[in-house]
């Protein structure tokens, strides 16, 4: 149900004025929750120094030692595309001194058998961020836009080898196969291709081994920037404020919008002092400068999403995830 307010401009604007306010007090005051970590917080993370996620939690582990909000560490525990670092983290059940950072493999691992984790097996305590999934191809492809691409994946959806990283079945699979579906075409019968990981698949594409590779946008940026790559199109609604000369897939007639999100996980069985304690600490951390600085220079789609509502958007993440793998033939029976 949608409720609509009618308000004047001047109505408005004190309106914006008093949040502005209200937010900026909130960033000075000290935390409000009940409960606070009585020792160092171990921050976990599922890939090795230098990946992603793991630049990710770093940067907020600098933003909170800047601003003294907590001490915390991080942990990197890789393995089974981040079961091993799930697993971990859920069994400190009730303890809120452990929080994992996590992505869609929570999810679509769990789906295809590859993890024992389910999301319900540990605590939701944000949602902060999207990374986008950029499909980019060398720059002396012959294919200089999304267009020239799908009309060869038409002729033959074999002849152009795509990467999309260390993993079939995760969001960057997902973005190809919704492109074959919005094509027309049968998403089974592209070719797709798994390497050790984003790194892998640059080396690959710039080698001229593959056609093309579909990855966290971070993978291609530096490339792209350097004029070695051309990023086709964009998984994101709108055009991305770092990225303004990338179009997107939906406005070149492709209606793909694939979300890579990021969240951060506690143990089940944390009480609600200690959920509100992380939401106020990561409600504070998003709207810190360095936090967007780094959004922008990596071309993610800035959110924040509170506890509550990043379990309902796992849970409605997880059925429409459920749905594209068993159209691959990957969930499992």
């Amino acid at each position: 149900m949608s409720v609509i307010f009618s308000r004047s401009p001047a109505t408005l604007r004190k309106g914006l004025c008093a949040v502005v306010a209200c937010a900026l007090c909130a960033s000075a005051a000290p935390l409000s929750a009940q409960w606070k970590p009585e020792r160092t917080v171990e921050v976990v993370v599922f890939a090795a120094p230098g990946g992603g996620n793991d630049k990710s939690a770093r940067t907020m582990h600098r933003i909170w030692l800047e601003t003294k909000l907590l001490e915390a560490v991080i942990t990197n525990k890789v393995g089974g595309g981040g079961s091993l670092a799930y697993t971990y983290v859920s069994q400190k059940t009730g303890d809120g001194h452990h929080i994992a950072i996590a992505q869609a493999g929570l999810n679509t691992n769990h789906i295809t058998g590859r993890s024992p984790i389910h999301y319900s097996d540990l605590t939701a305590l944000a949602f902060v961020g999207n990374e986008p999934v950029g499909l980019a191809v060398r720059t002396d492809s012959p294919y200089k836009n999304l267009k020239e691409f799908v009309d060869q994946l038409k002729k033959n959806p074999q002849s152009l080898a795509v990467s999309v990283g260390s993993t079939r079945g995760a969001i960057n699979h997902f973005t190809m196969a919704l492109l074959a579906k919005t094509a027309g075409l049968d998403p089974n019968k592209l070719k797709i291709l798994v390497f050790g990981g984003g790194a892998e698949s640059v080396v690959n594409l710039l080698g001229g081994h593959i056609d093309a590779m579909a990855q966290a946008i971070n993978n291609a940026i530096p490339h792209h920037q350097a004029g070695k790559m051309r990023i086709l199109a964009l998984s994101t609604a709108k055009r991305s404020p770092g990225l303004p000369d990338v179009p997107t897939f939906r406005e070149q007639g492709f209606d793909v919008v694939m979300e890579g999100w990021t969240v951060f996980m506690g143990p089940k069985g944390l009480t609600p002092a200690q959920v509100a304690y992380w939401e106020e600490v990561f409600a504070r951390t998003v709207q810190h400068p360095e936090w967007k600085k780094y959004l922008e220079f990596n071309s993610w789609e800035w959110g924040f999403k509170n506890s509550r509502e990043t379990l309902e958007y796992l849970k409605k993440d997880y059925e429409q995830s459920k749905a594209l793998l068993t159209e691959l033939k990957m969930a499992k029976q």
